[in-house]
């Protein structure tokens, strides 16, 4: 009896987790990243970003919640999803100019990021979106300031493709 209740519990957990849907792709802008996308209630989402920017001269890795925020029924087939998330972000940027010193130098970066997009899954298993995520916090280089470059990057607008599965 208690082999057939451990066996009923990981099939449930198995069938659990195999429902939830999730989608793997690329963000393209000036940055350029890996994304992971994994479904997290009815309507929302995490997704997970790693990649580089600034012509290969940094690096970035985020995170951040999505709530769908309307599903509009634009098609008839496929659907659309606004969505609107927060989360963080951190990073390096390791060829940083410093015009005063005349020379190159390493800074990291911490932040919160903002997500606001739109997105739309085909009736097969591709999903396209257009999004910003601007991340806002410290920059820690020589010495501590905004993180205004990163700031500048993440303002143009991003397009993803992903394999949803």
């Amino acid at each position: 009896m208690k082999k057939l209740l451990v066996v009923a519990l990981l099939s449930m957990f198995t069938m659990g987790a195999m429902a939830q849907h999730r989608a793997i792709g690329a963000r393209l802008s000036n940055i350029l990243e890996v994304s992971y996308q994994r479904e997290a209630g009815s309507s929302n989402f995490w997704e997970f970003d790693a990649g580089v920017w600034n012509n290969l001269k940094g690096t970035q890795v985020s995170a951040v919640y999505n709530w769908i925020i309307a599903s509009p029924d634009w098609s008839p087939k496929g659907e659309w999803n606004w969505y609107l998330g927060v989360g963080g972000a951190a990073g390096i940027d390791w060829n940083r100019y410093n015009v005063e010193k005349d020379r190159d130098e390493l800074g990291v970066f911490v932040g919160v990021a903002g997500m606001v997009g739109l997105e739309y899954t085909f009736w097969f298993p591709l999903q396209l979106s257009a999004d910003f995520r601007p991340v806002v916090g410290p920059y820690f280089g020589d010495g501590v300031s905004l993180n205004g470059d990163v700031l500048l990057h993440a303002l143009w607008p991003t397009l993803s493709a992903r394999y949803k599965f």
